[in-house]
C-alpha cells in the first residue's frame, strides 16, 4: 500500500506529517475542542500517542468484480473503494492474511448458488459484503456481512481456508438481523482482561487497539483512585473495565449494556474466572437510564458510550439532588465532541472536570478519544495542590 493510497483511503490524512508536526497538531485540536465546555478548566494529563501498526480490529468492504475482489476501505468523502493489500495501521498478523483473504473472496463470489424467485429459479453470486477482521490473543477472528446466507459451497470453501491457516481461529457469517452463524471454530478466540480469560462474540465491539485499551484501563483506574464501594460500569461492553475495577474487592460492580452478546461474554468470563462483586444488567442506556434513585446507591459511575454521547444518563445524573450523586463519573469517550455537551450537564450539576487524558489510537487521523475526570466538588482530590 503506498503513501498515495494511505493519503485517500479512508482514515489515515495525516501519514505524510513528520511524527512530531502530527502530534502537536492532534494535541492542539483536543485542546480547542474542549475549550468550548463552559466553566472547564481541568489539567491535561500526558496525551497517550499509540504507535502505528498496531491495530487489531479492523472493518472493511468488499466488491466483487470480473477480474476479482476489491477489498478495503473507502476513499475519503466518496463511496469509491480502495483496494488495501497492505495497511501501515494494522498489525502484521492482520496485513499478513490479506492476500490470502483477497483470494477467497474471489473464489467466494464465483460460486452460483441456486435461489427461487417467485415460480423461477435463478442463479445468484454474492456482489458485495463487508469483512470485520480482529487480531485476538490467541489468534485471528473473521466475521463476513453478505446479504444472503451460505450455502454449502460457501461453507466448504470457507472450511478449507480456515484450515489452511493456524492462526484462524474462527470464521462467522452475518446475513441479516440477529447473530452471526459460526462457520468454522477451531478456538474461541480470547483476549486477557486484567488477568482474566475472556471469550470474544463474534463482531463485538472492541477498542481498536490493545495497547490503547490498557492506556485506558489503567487511567480509569487511576482516576478512580482510593474511590471504591458500589461503582456502575455503563455502556460496558465485553467488560474492559469491569475486569479491573473488580479486582478491588472493595468494590460492588454493576455493569450495564444494551448487547446481549457481549454481556453473555461477560457473565461466562465472570463464572471461569470465579469473580463474585460483579452483576449484570441488560439495559438500553439510551432508553432507559439509571433514574435518579438508582444512581444514588453508586460511589462511582465508568461511562463509555457509544460516538452519540450519554446526553440521557447525563441528564439524570444532572437532575439528582447535590448529596445523592455518585462522588466521581469517570468518562471514556470516542467523540470529543458529543462529550462537550455531556460534560456541561455534569458541570452544571455541580461536578468538577479536574482531569482529561487525550488517547490517539487511531494514528494520523482525525479521530480523537479521552479519559477523563469529574468530581464532587467536596470530594475533589488534592491532584492540583500536589502538582504545585
Amino acid at each position: 500500500m503506498t503513501k498515495n493510497i494511505c493519503t485517500i483511503c479512508g482514515g489515515c490524512i495525516y501519514r505524510t506529517m513528520e511524527e512530531t508536526a502530527y502530534r502537536r497538531k492532534k494535541t492542539e485540536a483536543f485542546a480547542q475542542m474542549l475549550s468550548a465546555i463552559k466553566g472547564a478548566a481541568p489539567v491535561f494529563d500526558e496525551p497517550l500517542f499509540i504507535g502505528d501498526g498496531r491495530r487489531r480490529r479492523a472493518d472493511m468492504e468488499f466488491i466483487c468484480k470480473n477480474n476479482g475482489v476489491v477489498l478495503g476501505f473507502y476513499e475519503r468523502g466518496s463511496h469509491n473503494l480502495v483496494n488495501v493489500e497492505n495497511c501501515p495501521a494494522l498489525l502484521p498478523q492482520l496485513n499478513e492474511l490479506l492476500p490470502k483473504l483477497h483470494k477467497m473472496l474471489s473464489e467466494l463470489c464465483r460460486i452460483s448458488v441456486n435461489v427461487k424467485n417467485r415460480k423461477k429459479i435463478e442463479k445468484r453470486k454474492i456482489e458485495k459484503g463487508a469483512v470485520k477482521l480482529l487480531c485476538a490473543d490467541n489468534g485471528i477472528d473473521v466475521l463476513l456481512e453478505i446479504g444472503q446466507p451460505p450455502a454449502l459451497d460457501h461453507r466448504l470453501l470457507l472450511a478449507e481456508f480456515a484450515q489452511s491457516l493456524p492462526n484462524l481461529l474462527r470464521v462467522s457469517w452475518l446475513s441479516g438481523a440477529g447473530s452471526p452463524e459460526t462457520i468454522v471454530e477451531k478456538a474461541v478466540p480470547e483476549l486477557d482482561m486484567a488477568g482474566c480469560a475472556v471469550a470474544v462474540p463474534p463482531g463485538i465491539f472492541l477498542q481498536a487497539s490493545k495497547d490503547a485499551e490498557k492506556e485506558m484501563v489503567a487511567k480509569v483506574v487511576e482516576y478512580m483512585g482510593e474511590t471504591s464501594g458500589k461503582i456502575a460500569d455503563l455502556f460496558c461492553g465485553v467488560g474492559t473495565f469491569t475486569y479491573p475495577l473488580a479486582q478491588n474487592k472493595k468494590n460492588n460492580i454493576v455493569s450495564a449494556d444494551s448487547s446481549g452478546a457481549s454481556l453473555q461474554g461477560l457473565q461466562k468470563a465472570l463464572n471461569r474466572n470465579r469473580i463474585q462483586n460483579v452483576s449484570i444488567s441488560n439495559r438500553n442506556l439510551y432508553k432507559e437510564p439509571l433514574d435518579k434513585s438508582e444512581l444514588s446507591v453508586f460511589s462511582a459511575l465508568v461511562m463509555d458510550p457509544p460516538r452519540a454521547g450519554a446526553h440521557e444518563q447525563c441528564r439524570q445524573l444532572a437532575q439528582m439532588p447535590d448529596g445523592q450523586r455518585p462522588q466521581k463519573v469517570i468518562f471514556v469517550s470516542c467523540n470529543p465532541k458529543t462529550f462537550v455537551y455531556d460534560a456541561e450537564l455534569l458541570i452544571s450539576a455541580g461536578y468538577v472536570f479536574s482531569r482529561v487524558v487525550l488517547v490517539d489510537q487511531f494514528v494520523y487521523s482525525e479521530h480523537m478519544e479521552l479519559v477523563a475526570l469529574f468530581e464532587k466538588d467536596s470530594q475533589k482530590s488534592n491532584y492540583e495542590t500536589t502538582k504545585e
